[in-house]
């Protein structure tokens, strides 16, 4: 689903058009639109869908499908690797079991890159919703937890994404915030920035370092203070507009 982009992605589209169910290239309304165009054309059972700069690393579907061939699991995610513009490996995100309120507070992740989920469940929530610009896919995950999906974590590095100079713009971040604000407070129990909130974050902060340890994660999640001291202390130098999702 290309939206008349002018990257050369055209010319690759159509060298590989006989191995493509479908596509198309032209002027449309947006991300969340394209997708959610894309998905009611898609025939499986699984669905997922990847940027043009993202990649999937080698076995991750077969990991995928086993996951999800469980009658009781909705959502399958792993762990993710970020890249830069070369595919070196910048930094990585390891992930833990899943819970919805640790989820919806910020005390933990989903990377939209390397999460699959059912097709029955994505028609359950409704879909994409096509009014945003960039939280799209935060807003079906917060509609996947609330309505009771269940989550397997597969523990292995299954998608990269991309880091590179095109990939947003400061005012990009500021809607994104943006967009992020207006889900936690259509959705969340009790305010986001509320007593109980921040003793959720802490104590899925704690569980899930328990879990690291038990995945023999440990030594990778302290090799990530020193970042997260100089993250935290260049959000308090620029501001909001520094912050980085």
């Amino acid at each position: 689903m290309d939206g008349g982009s002018t990257d050369g992605s055209f010319d690759i589209i159509k060298k590989y058009e006989t191995q493509l169910a479908y596509w198309t290239s032209g002027k449309d309304t947006g991300a969340s639109g394209a997708i959610a165009k894309g998905f009611e054309r898609a025939t499986g059972t699984i669905l997922a869908y990847l940027n043009s700069d993202d990649v999937y690393l080698p076995g991750a579907l077969q990991a995928v499908a086993a996951a999800l061939s469980d009658a009781q699991v909705d959502v399958a995610y792993g762990n993710l690797n970020w890249i830069d513009a070369r595919g070196s490996i910048l930094g990585e995100q390891r992930q833990t079991p899943f819970t919805k309120l640790g989820y919806l507070f910020a005390g933990s992740t989903l990377q939209q890159p390397a999460t699959f989920w059912k097709r029955d469940l994505y028609l359950k929530c409704g879909g994409m919703t096509p009014s945003f610009r960039f939280a799209f896919d935060t807003d079906l995950f917060f509609r996947f937890a609330l309505n009771g999906a269940r989550f397997k974590h597969i523990n292995q590095f299954v998608a990269s994404f991309r880091i590179h100079s095109g990939s947003k713009s400061s005012n990009d971040l500021e809607i994104c915030f943006r967009e992020l604000a207006q889900l936690r407070q259509q959705y969340l129990p009790f305010p986001f920035q509320s007593f109980r909130a921040r003793c959720v974050r802490s104590l899925t902060r704690i569980q899930r370092t328990f879990w690291y340890a038990a995945q023999g994660d440990l030594g990778w999640l302290l090799s990530r203070i020193p970042d997260r001291i100089r993250a935290r202390h260049s959000r308090e130098i620029v501001g909001p507009r520094g912050r980085s999702l």
